[in-house]
């Protein structure tokens, strides 16, 4: 079966995320950045990727939402990324959805 999106294959920023208890609402559950947005480390061989199967109850209800830094460098990347978790976050409640 074919995936139903792939990720770019550019460097960014990603959130994974899972559902949340209404329509169109998800929690993210890990942000990150990365030198090429499709490599299988960024999701599937992530060492938190069981952790988050086991939150999203199957690869159905994982969603990975990105953010193209095209022509990036890793600082800028990080300085960006280190922004993102400074900002609060009202929607994440409990230790499960508080892991970045």
């Amino acid at each position: 079966m074919s995936p139903l999106w792939l990720p770019p294959q550019q460097s960014g920023l990603y959130a994974v995320m899972i559902p949340g208890w209404r329509l169109l609402m998800f929690h993210p559950v890990h942000f990150g950045h990365a030198d090429d947005l499709s490599s299988a480390t960024v999701l599937k061989r992530h060492p938190k990727y069981g952790y988050w199967l086991t939150l999203a109850g199957s690869d159905w209800n994982l969603y990975v939402a990105v953010h193209e830094m095209r022509g990036s460098t890793q600082a800028q990347r990080r300085a960006a990324y280190d922004e993102l978790l400074a900002l609060p976050f009202a929607a994440t409640r409990g230790p499960a959805h508080a892991q970045l």
